[in-house]
């Protein structure tokens, strides 16, 4: 399981519907921000990269899908370091598991 529903059920109070409401969200979001991170780190804007890395990490966290929030943290770690190479090899990682995550959710 790459989301884990109940704790974050646990934080919205039960919200079944909030639940969804932040899932449809983040299905539309989510894809945009690691496409946006790749593209920021093809164009070789780190503080770019950064922002949509934190932006992915916070997303992710919100759903309960936490691997791949911590895989973005790390992204957003190497950035803050300035390590551009660390997020390149970064990113096939976090497009499988986003695409596990957007699985799950559909």
């Amino acid at each position: 399981m790459t989301v884990d529903k109940l704790a974050v059920l646990e934080r919205i109070d039960n919200d079944q519907e909030l639940f969804v409401e932040i899932c449809a969200i983040f299905k539309h979001d989510g894809p945009e921000l690691a496409r946006k991170l790749r593209d920021a780190v093809d164009a070789g804007q780190l503080v770019v990269a950064i922002r949509h890395a934190h932006s992915l990490k916070s997303s992710a966290a919100n759903i309960g899908a936490y691997e791949l929030s911590e895989l973005a943290r790390q992204a957003e770690l190497a950035g803050n370091q300035g390590d551009a190479s660390i997020i390149s090899a970064l990113l096939p990682v976090i497009d499988a598991k986003l695409h596990e995550v957007i699985a799950e959710l559909s």
